[in-house]
């Protein structure tokens, strides 16, 4: 990402958060340095109430038997090394994005994901992020100031759509700014 966490925390949470959010959501992202593998893990509270979190532990514990699962019923082989090139590589990488999309959805988030989404949302126009196919990144994108109020209403018809996790930050946004939702 390039900046210091604290740097895009402040970012985050003062400049590109709708005013009225601003003291409620907080980011927090730590890095275990003196674990065996410095891995991280990941959170959102909302009114000191963590509701989104990840760490690598849960996510692979989720995704593991999931590609093991398809690439059974697939039948895609396991990457391999003849001594020149990796074979399978293109048929791993994709079942490894899909699979890091169902897990996204079922809201189980790796820090590496929630990061590169990050990075997406903050070198791609709010338009993009909104619209973008990453449920990560709609949630930066639903919680930006830049989101008014016309595109909240357009937004609001899409909301049941949304991964069962990312609905309560759509619901939290339009509530904030007096939009009722359409039962």
């Amino acid at each position: 990402m390039g900046q210091s966490w604290s740097g895009i925390k402040k970012r985050l949470e003062q400049d590109l958060l709708c005013e009225k959010l601003r003291g409620r959501v907080r980011y927090f992202i730590t890095k275990y340095r003196k674990a065996h593998d410095e891995e991280s893990r990941i959170a959102i509270l909302i009114d000191e109430k963590e509701v989104i979190r990840g760490n690598i532990f849960d996510f692979y514990r989720e995704a593991n038997p999931l590609i093991d699962k398809i690439r059974a019923e697939q039948e895609i082989p396991r990457r391999s090394w003849n001594g020149k090139e990796t074979l399978y590589d293109n048929e791993n990488k994709e079942l490894e994005e899909r699979v890091d999309e169902i897990c996204i959805d079922k809201g189980i988030i790796d820090p590496y994901l929630f990061t590169k989404a990050l990075d997406f949302y903050l070198h791609h126009s709010i338009k993009e992020s909104i619209n973008s196919t990453n449920p990560l990144v709609r949630l930066f994108a639903i919680l930006d100031r830049r989101i008014g109020k016309r595109t909240l209403y357009k937004l609001k018809s899409e909301v049941n759509d949304q991964p069962e996790w990312l609905k309560q930050f759509y619901k939290l946004r339009l509530d904030v700014e007096n939009i009722r939702l359409e039962r």
